[in-house]
């Protein structure tokens, strides 16, 4: 009889899983992967792993939704670390381009790109894609909005529309990253541009101070 573990010890090796999983889709992407390439990196028994997933897709999956939870406390963090919403936004995008600069290899950004893009005929990967967009949408127009309750900023568009502009300006600075490299897509220009746009927009009459 097997011994039974705790509901702790099944998540920490579902922990132990999805980051073993993150590790390969980095290196590899996503279609070069194989559900053997990330078994052989947890070090576990394949029957361990079909106790929590039977596919590399429900894997790559249930890593976004980790992702997505990571994000959600790493907003929270920087909310509580900075005064401003404005400070935050730019810690967001500091950041993201120290992410962007790191690509390929060291970055999970391009497996992402490729499950989607290379899934773009796939109607569950294409449905899973807009919910995303619709939630990310969603999440920055209400970061915004934040701005706008303690009077930082005075939006001369509607926030959905702020937030979508600024959706389109980031995945186009981030589809030329990984497709020509930061230095031809010049990243770190772009997303001082993108955030020169967003400052004219949320407070205009405003002129951001030289970097």
């Amino acid at each position: 009889m097997s011994p039974r573990i705790s509901d702790q010890q099944k998540e920490q090796r579902r922990m132990q899983i999805l980051g073993a999983a993150k590790l390969v889709f980095t290196a590899k992407g996503y279609e070069a992967a194989t559900f053997t390439d990330i078994l052989e990196e947890t070090g576990m028994s394949r029957g361990w792993i079909y106790l929590y997933f039977q596919t590399k897709e429900e894997i790559f999956e249930a890593l976004l939704d980790q992702q997505d939870l990571e994000y959600e406390a790493y907003i929270a963090e920087l909310m509580s670390a900075h005064p401003l919403v404005w400070d935050v936004i730019r810690q967001m995008y500091a950041d993201q381009q120290a992410e962007l600069l790191q690509m390929p290899g060291r970055s999970f950004l391009p497996a992402f790109y490729e499950y989607f893009l290379t899934g773009a005929r796939d109607e569950r990967r294409r449905s899973l894609l807009l919910k995303r967009y619709e939630t990310g949408i969603a999440r920055f127009a209400a970061l915004l909005n934040t701005g706008v309750e303690r009077g930082e900023f005075r939006p001369l568009l509607p926030l959905a529309q702020l937030a979508r502009i600024t959706a389109s300006f980031q995945e186009g600075i981030m589809s030329h990253t990984l497709a020509v490299g930061p230095e031809l897509a010049q990243t770190e220009f772009q997303i001082h541009a993108l955030l020169d746009y967003l400052d004219q927009l949320l407070k205009p009459g405003h002129r951001p101070a030289a970097e």
